[in-house]
């Protein structure tokens, strides 16, 4: 045990108790009385400042532990006491700790591993490492609050951020406290970390990619199996059955397959049928997704984008001079700038422009979903020369799909909070694009991105801050989206952990400083009351009555 002051320099206020007792001596010796003679009270005041003394009060006791106290308290002293460390243990929330392994479940070795931690340690909270770190649990004693986190916790996140969640652990266990990390992939040591793994042998096989597009589905598969493994694949709505397959997955590695279907409308789910025996992972045998009916209007009658509209199964198209306030999913504007158009899902057409300036483009995102199956080799647009300075530069929040070889943008992307924007950079009629097969396609592709219901991975919050952690159809900001896993890094189960992590090893005793400023404050002040109280009554101010001396009137 150890007494330390975080600002020790204001002891020096001990220094005014000398003062304080100064000044209680000269208000105890000034005093103005009536008498009815003077001579024998100058004979008594020569006697006593011979032999004067001093009379210590209640009054004055009372001050002196007041400035006493006062000083304690600005120099902010800790008692340190030796006992157990404070604990934060970050647990690992990705979907890959809800497996069971041969030897057990991952989900409850971690509780059994976090229950020996916290027998070592003094407080304990519990943050939880999934796509965004959440504290589960403030620093608590008590092991009841504990134990309803670990009882209540859930993993199933599409990924897990360890690093920025171990920085959140250090900042919450100080100099004094400690750090835990529980996980099946805790990565490297780390000096001031104490790693628990809870990996374990599983095998498994799960649906990391699906998507709907024109008259089609696309599932991709893959496993963590060493040999190959043979798996059906149904699609469904509701309880039809769509279509269904078998796909085998060679060792180890991936495998996809292509579904002829047509949904113009709702959700469909893709699910996992005959799985081999000992499935180490439920949350990936299931993925969804969505389209519904899309309406569409144009403000402007241009023949190449209404044909390339109306090709699209479950768009309805209409014409109409209202289009920027006419209710619908999309609409089409012609020489609308993006800051001046309305918010939703758009796709804005610069105006014809006179003498334009006419020039190949160079390159495109060929990677980009939207240019799936685009080939925009040797394309000729015609721009504006006047706004060439004006669509050089890439703004802020867009990606630019195809570019001239100049490296002027012809065709961009924005994806945000106001909605999702496809801008042509010229008009179709000033274009040779809208003769070739690459129009329609790109057409139908923005389209299919439109009417696709909002997809989100596991591990987002739900309006009440609670995260994702099961797969299918949900509410969530208002709008209707499906949550599913599609991790080819959760299916494919890190492990086996070491046969040592039983054991994390004790955590050494710390001193845990208690501060004391708040209660020298209040002893400060209770001093300064009763003192007041004493003086008001009379009490403790023995001076102010009169002293009889020897040889003077009574």
């Amino acid at each position: 045990m150890s007494l330390a002051f975080a600002a020790p320099a204001f002891l020096w206020l001990l220094a005014a108790l000398p003062l304080v007792v100064l000044l209680h001596f000269l208000r105890s010796r000034t005093r103005r009385l009536d008498v009815s003679a003077l001579f024998l009270w100058r004979r008594a005041r020569e006697v006593a400042e011979r032999r004067r003394r001093f009379s210590p009060t209640w009054s004055l006791l009372l001050q002196l532990l007041a400035v006493a106290f006062t000083a304690l308290a600005l120099a902010q002293p800790d008692l340190r006491l030796e006992g157990p460390p404070d604990l934060v243990v970050v647990v690992d929330a990705s979907a890959s700790m809800a497996a069971v392994d041969p030897e057990g479940s991952r989900l409850e070795r971690m509780r059994e591993a976090v229950r020996l931690l916290s027998d070592e340690a003094g407080r304990v909270a519990v943050v939880r490492a999934g796509s965004e770190p959440r504290l589960a649990l403030p620093f608590s004693a008590e092991r009841g609050a504990l134990e309803e986190v670990l009882a209540e916790f859930s993993p199933g996140d599409s990924s897990a951020d360890l690093e920025r969640a171990l920085s959140l652990a250090r900042d919450l266990a100080g100099e004094s406290g400690r750090v835990a990390l529980v996980s099946d992939d805790p990565g490297p040591a780390r000096v001031d970390v104490t790693r628990v793994d809870v990996g374990g042998s599983g095998e498994n096989i799960g649906i990391v990619g699906f998507d709907l597009g024109i008259q089609q589905a696309f599932v991709a598969l893959a496993s963590n199996a060493v040999g190959p493994r043979s798996v059906g694949v149904e699609l469904r709505q509701g309880d039809a059955v769509l279509a269904s397959t078998e796909v085998l997955i060679p060792s180890g590695q991936q495998a996809s397959v292509t579904f002829p279907i047509d949904v113009r409308s709702g959700v469909v789910e893709a699910r996992l049928v005959g799985l081999p025996e000992g499935d180490a992972l439920a949350l990936d045998d299931v993925a969804y997704a969505g389209q519904r009916p899309l309406s569409v209007v144009v403000d402007s009658d241009v023949e190449s984008v209404l044909r390339a509209l109306r090709a699209v199964p479950g768009v309805e198209t209409r014409v109409t001079g209202l289009a920027r306030t006419t209710p619908a999913d999309v609409r089409v504007l012609t020489g609308v700038a993006p800051d001046q158009a309305p918010e939703g899902d758009l796709i804005l057409l610069e105006a014809p422009v006179e003498d334009p300036e006419y020039v190949s483009v160079g390159s495109w995102d060929r990677a980009h979903p939207l240019l799936r199956f685009v080939d925009l080799r040797e394309v000729v647009v015609g721009l504006s020369a006047e706004g060439s300075d004006r669509l050089e530069p890439d703004e802020p929040g867009w990606t630019v799909l195809a570019r001239t070889s100049e490296l002027r943008p012809v065709l961009r992307w924005r994806d945000d909070q106001r909605g999702r924007v496809l801008q042509f950079l010229m008009h179709p009629s000033q274009t040779d694009l809208v003769f070739r097969p690459a129009f329609p396609t790109l057409v139908a592709n923005v389209l299919d991105r439109f009417r696709g219901e909002a997809r989100v991975p596991l591990g987002v919050p739900r309006d009440d801050g609670v995260p994702v952690t099961e797969p299918g159809p949900l509410e969530l900001g208002g709008r209707s989206v499906t949550a599913s896993l599609l991790s080819a890094e959760q299916t494919r189960l890190p492990g086996p952990g070491p046969d040592d992590t039983s054991d994390p090893g004790p955590l050494l005793a710390v001193e845990r400083p208690t501060p004391l400023s708040a209660w020298f404050l209040a002893l400060a002040a209770f001093a300064l009351l009763a003192e007041w109280w004493l003086w008001s009554r009379g009490v403790g101010a023995v001076a102010r009555r009169p002293r009889p001396v020897r040889g003077s009137p009574a």
